[in-house]
């Protein structure tokens, strides 16, 4: 017979990305770090997932970063983000 868990009570968040490369970012450059957070983090909230979707490239939004991250800030405003809500 399987055993049954239960859950107790659940982390509100989850990150969906290479966690080796985003603690690795924590601890190396924080503002690449940050872009990753905002690209692979979910809240959960009960049975809804609430996450961000930046509308550009993420690709050059980490390019900026790194090279100067003001610019990095100025894509994140012309491009805008969305807040995302998924119902498990």
């Amino acid at each position: 017979m399987a055993k049954v868990k239960k859950i107790k009570k659940s982390y509100p968040m989850e990150y969906t990305g290479n966690i080796i490369i985003f603690i690795l970012c924590l601890i190396i450059f924080f503002p690449v770090a940050l872009v990753l957070a905002m690209k692979n983090l979910k809240v959960l909230r009960g049975k809804k997932h609430k996450s961000l979707f930046y509308r550009g490239s993420y690709g050059w939004l980490i390019f900026w970063t790194i090279i100067f991250f003001p610019i990095a800030i100025i894509l994140l405003l012309i491009n805008g983000v969305d807040l995302v809500e998924e119902s498990a």
